[in-house]
């Protein structure tokens, strides 16, 4: 398979959307963590009870595993972002 070789305009343009989706995962991050405060308030209020407490702690652990993953996402985007900036600047 050949390589392809991008130009320094290329590679910025690449960088720039990855950008544009580091921004947008971080707006889902937010509106994820305002879920997750309304999610544990009312595993607060409800979770004493034997019959339900179980379902609202399950809620928050799964939105709690969400937010990690799409932090950890958001950080390899990141890296990706500063290695096509770095590749731009060797070019």
């Amino acid at each position: 398979m050949e390589e392809v070789i991008l130009t320094k305009e290329q590679l910025l343009m690449k960088s720039e959307g990855v950008r544009d989706c580091v921004k947008w995962i971080i707006s889902q991050i937010k509106v994820e963590k305002e879920e997750l405060l309304k999610e544990e308030k009312d595993e607060r209020g409800y979770g004493m009870f034997e019959d339900c407490g179980q379902f609202y702690s399950d809620l928050v652990t799964k939105r709690k595993g969400r937010i990690d993953a799409m932090i950890d996402m958001k950080i390899g985007l990141e890296k990706y972002m500063k290695k096509l900036r770095h590749m731009a600047e060797e070019v």
